[in-house]
């Protein structure tokens, strides 16, 4: 990325968590970065877009750090997960700007875009998040990992929150270490005392709108890599108009309010028997919850 393009990020970042987005002008932005409002806009066509590529610049440098701890080959998967939570404190600290401007409410022509990408972003985290606790807990915890998934999440943005809000002065290290020992104690609490799991996988959730869009988009992704291996397949040429024909005709359902599940269910059956896209026929009624016929 160019460097005058990140200057503009970082300052954008800084006035956007002081004042709020709608307060932040493009005229503000590009004085602060030392610009005529006019070259703002060789870099950006609007200040929508200087959001979008403000929130993807960094959450990209954020996941970044924190792949670098994935890759390396340590002693233990606590020794990790430690590392892991003392680098996030660490980066959430050094973008503070970046974090409390996500305080703001912000409405505009992509807020419902950021909102998708965040949803995706925190899906993803939630998910390696309860992957690296089975890791250091083992099998025992499995039962429990949704419940020390959310309290090591409680735990952490409320030491960095008091930390960027309030001016609490910590040691990342040591209060990685703390954090740590306190999910210790939680799961050794929870696995002598046989306490029953609040959240499970069976747990009720109210569907949102943006998860269902993020659904509906994850369904539209798997349907365009079925039509990538039915061009692959050792068909003739009507058996595989005929087989995307059904792809378009679930395409066509799911761009509907409310896709019937029933008929969704059904045109998958068409591609019953055909072992290269068995898997991608299950992810897709995995993701819509229906059973495969």
């Amino acid at each position: 990325m160019q460097e005058k393009k990140i200057i503009i990020i970082e300052r954008a970042t800084e006035i956007i968590a002081k004042k709020g987005y709608h307060a932040a002008s493009i005229q503000e932005i590009a004085e602060a970065s030392k610009l005529s409002k006019g070259a703002f806009y060789s870099y950006f066509k609007s200040k929508d877009e200087l959001l979008a590529e403000i929130v993807r610049y960094h959450f990209r440098l954020i996941s970044e750090e924190i792949e670098k701890v994935d890759q390396q080959e340590m002693h233990s998967s606590r020794d990790k997960a430690k590392l892991k939570l003392s680098t996030i404190m660490r980066e959430m600290v050094k973008r503070g700007n970046f974090i409390i401007m996500q305080r703001h409410e912000i409405d505009s022509d992509i807020g419902k875009e950021m909102e998708l990408f965040f949803l995706e972003v925190r899906e993803t985290g939630r998910r390696k998040t309860e992957s690296d606790l089975l890791d250091v807990y083992g099998e025992r915890s499995k039962p429990y990992l949704k419940d020390l998934r959310i309290l090591l999440e409680g735990m952490l943005y409320q030491f960095i929150g008091d930390m960027l809000l309030y001016g609490l002065l910590l040691d990342l290290d040591r209060t990685a270490a703390y954090i740590m020992e306190r999910m210790d104690d939680m799961v050794a609490g929870l696995l002598r005392r046989k306490t029953e799991p609040l959240v499970t996988e069976d747990t009720p959730v109210a569907s949102s709108v943006f998860e269902k869009e993020l659904r509906d988009k994850e369904v539209m992704q798997v349907l365009h890599r079925m039509q990538a291996v039915i061009l692959k397949l050792d068909s003739t040429h009507s058996e595989m108009e005929e087989l995307q024909g059904v792809v378009e005709l679930i395409q066509e359902e799911m761009r509907g309010k409310e896709p019937k599940k029933l008929l969704i269910q059904g045109l998958l059956a068409n591609f019953k028997g055909i072992s290269e896209l068995e898997s991608l026929r299950t992810e897709l009624a995995q993701l819509l919850d229906i059973k495969v016929l």
